[in-house]
């Protein structure tokens, strides 16, 4: 890392599908709320940066599917919402960046060992 790229974790250009709860359900209602199918740009084990359809709130804490490359079932984290921005290139999205919270019943462990090992697989620049 040089100048001011303060990032603990290598990136990875990786497009998935993601699901982000954007909208809890009503107290005692069964099922999701109001979910947005969106894709990632780039993870890591501490994030994700997505191209959403929603303008989501800076600092909302929300539930995150991931579907990665090769793997059979989704990730469930919990993710918190760092940044936002209008999408330069598609009009009527927005990019934003989630940082990967360690949070209870999630699968945060998996998350991380399933990036360290993409990570590994990378060949140096």
């Amino acid at each position: 890392m040089t100048g001011s790229d303060t990032r603990r974790f290598f990136r990875l250009p990786v497009e998935s599908r993601v699901f982000i709860e954007i909208e809890s359900p009503p107290p005692g209602s069964l099922g999701p709320g109001k979910v947005a199918r969106c894709e990632t740009l780039e993870v890591s084990r501490g994030g994700i940066r997505a191209r959403i359809s929603e303008a989501v709130t800076v600092g909302a804490i929300l539930q995150i599917g991931v579907e990665l490359p090769g793997k059979d079932e989704p990730f469930y984290l919990v993710g918190q919402v760092r940044w936002r921005m209008q999408d330069k290139e598609t009009s009527g999205y927005w990019i934003a960046g989630f940082e990967i919270l360690n949070a209870q019943g999630s699968d945060i462990e998996q998350w991380e060992a399933a990036l360290l090992v993409m990570d590994e697989q990378v060949p140096p620049a």
